[in-house]
C-alpha cells in the first residue's frame, strides 16, 4: 500500500535486516578467527607433546600412522577437538601440496628435520552454520516482536494524522467552527494542526466577510431597483405621465445602480496580484500623478485638487493596488465635493499620514461615499496595504486619513 505507514514499516525492515546481516557477518568472522586460533594454539600443544614423547631420531621416512591411535589423538578427535587428523616429517620448513580449508603447523626437530601436524577446519565451519542458522532464527523471532511493537506505537503516532484526514472531510464550514483534535501529538503534527486550523479559521472568515458584502450590496440594490419598478408601473398604469420626467428619474435610477455595480467590480479586482512586488515610490509625486490623471472628472464640476505644502515620504508597496486605492478616493471625494470646490490633500512625514479633505455638500444627508459598500471597498484595499483608515467630519469638511504606512 502506498502509505505513509507502510512505507515506514518497510524502511524499517529493511534497515534492520541489512544492519543485522552486516553484525552477522561480523560475528562469523571474528568466530571462525577465534576458532581458528584455537585449532592452531591445540596443534602447537600436540605438536610438543608428540615431539617429546614418540619422535626419537625420526626421519621423512618414518611411518607417523600410529600416532592418530595414541590416547591424546583420540581423545582429542572424539572431543571434536580435532578432525582428520595427520602428521608428517618434512626435510624443509615449507610443506608441499597443502590442501585446502586446513590449519598446519611446523615444529622444527632436534635432529633438523620437521614436524607437520595438520587438521581441516570440517567441523570449525559445521559449527559455524550451525551457529549461523541460529542467529538468523533468532533474529527472525526478535525482528517479528519488533515489528510488531513499531506498528502499534506507529499506529499511535500517527493516529492524529488520521483524525486530522477525517477532520478535513468531515468539515462543513456552514456550521460551528472546526477544531482539529492534535492535542497529544507530536510537534510536527500539532504545527500541520495549527496550519489547518489557521486556514479553516481564514476561509470561514473570508465566507463571513464574502456574506456580509453580500448582504450589504443587496441591500443598497435593493432599494433603488423598487423605487424603479415603481416608477416604471405608475407609468405603465398612467398613459397621461410625463414621459421627460419619467425618463429623467429612471436614468437617475439606473446611474444610482451602475454606481453600485462599478464598486462591486473594484472589489472583486481589489486583491493584490501574485506577480505584484512592492516597490520604493514617492508618495508626493505619485500622488500629483494621480490628481492629473482624474482631471477630466474634476473639470466636470469644475473642481481641483490642493496638494498643501512640500512635504513628502517615501513609501514601499504594491504600488498598483495603492493607486487603485488613491483613485477610488480621489473619485468619492470628486462625486460628492460642491461644484466649484477644492479637494485638499496633505502629507504628513512625522506620522506618515496621507489626508484627504473636501467641503461637505449641501444635500440633505451629505456624505463622503456613494454607499456603505464604497466604503467597505476603501477598507479592504487599505488592509491589503497594511494602512488605517480613519473619516471624520470637521464642521463643513470631510476627513479621510490613510495612516500606519510602513516601509
Amino acid at each position: 500500500m502506498n502509505t505513509l505507514k507502510a512505507k515506514i514499516i518497510v524502511f524499517f525492515l529493511l534497515t534492520t535486516f541489512f544492519i543485522f546481516t552486516a553484525l552477522t557477518v561480523l560475528i562469523l568472522k571474528m568466530e571462525r578467527e577465534d576458532r581458528v586460533q584455537d585449532l592452531t594454539g591445540l596443534l602447537h600443544h600436540i605438536s610438543s607433546e608428540i615431539i617429546s614423547d614418540h619422535l626419537q631420531n625420526a626421519t621423512p621416512s618414518t611411518g607417523l600412522h600410529y600416532l592418530k591411535r595414541i590416547e591424546l589423538i583420540q581423545t582429542l578427535s572424539a572431543d571434536k577437538a580435532l578432525s582428520n587428523p595427520f602428521f608428517q616429517i618434512i626435510p624443509s620448513p615449507t610443506p608441499k601440496n597443502t590442501p585446502d580449508n586446513t590449519i598446519t603447523v611446523v615444529t622444527k626437530l632436534s635432529n633438523g628435520y620437521y614436524f607437520v601436524a595438520r587438521s581441516d577446519t570440517h567441523i570449525i565451519d559445521k559449527n559455524i552454520q550451525r551457529l549461523t542458522m541460529t542467529l538468523y532464527i533468532l533474529f527472525f523471532g526478535a525482528l517479528s516482536l519488533l515489528t510488531l511493537m513499531f506498528y502499534i506505537i506507529l499506529q499511535k503516532l500517527l493516529d492524529p494524522m488520521e483524525q486530522l484526514a477525517r477532520s478535513c472531510i468531515a468539515i462543513d464550514l456552514e456550521g460551528k467552527p472546526t477544531h482539529f483534535p492534535v492535542s497529544y501529538a507530536s510537534v510536527e503534527i500539532q504545527r500541520l494542526g495549527s496550519a489547518l486550523q489557521s486556514l479553516v479559521d481564514k476561509i470561514a472568515f473570508l465566507r463571513e466577510k464574502e456574506r456580509q458584502m453580500f448582504k450589504d450590496t443587496a441591500h443598497q440594490f435593493k432599494t433603488p431597483l423598487a423605487i424603479l419598478k415603481a416608477r416604471l408601473d405608475r407609468y405603465a398604469l398612467d398613459p397621461k405621465g410625463d414621459k421627460e420626467l419619467f425618463l429623467r428619474q429612471a436614468n437617475g435610477d439606473i446611474a444610482k445602480l451602475l454606481k453600485y455595480l462599478k464598486e462591486l467590480l473594484i472589489v472583486q479586482e481589489s486583491q493584490i496580484p501574485q506577480d505584484e512586488v512592492s516597490t520604493s515610490i514617492d508618495v508626493r509625486s505619485l500622488i500629483s500623478d494621480l490628481s492629473a490623471y482624474a482631471a477630466p472628472l474634476l473639470m466636470r464640476k469644475h473642481q481641483s485638487v490642493n496638494l498643501s505644502g512640500n512635504d513628502t515620504f517615501t513609501l514601499t508597496t504594491h504600488i498598483g493596488t495603492f493607486k487603485k486605492l488613491v483613485l477610488t478616493i480621489l473619485e468619492n471625494c470628486i462625486n460628492h465635493a460642491p461644484e466649484k470646490s477644492t479637494i485638499t490633500i496633505v502629507l504628513d512625514a512625522q506620522e506618515r499620514r496621507i489626508v484627504f479633505g473636501n467641503s461637505v455638500s449641501a444635500d440633505k444627508a451629505p456624505a463622503l461615499f456613494n454607499s456603505n459598500l464604497g466604503l467597505n471597498i476603501i477598507r479592504e484595499l487599505s488592509v491589503l496595504l497594511n494602512m488605517d483608515v480613519t473619516i471624520e467630519r470637521r464642521e463643513e469638511k470631510f476627513l479621510l486619513s490613510l495612516t500606519g504606512v510602513l516601509e
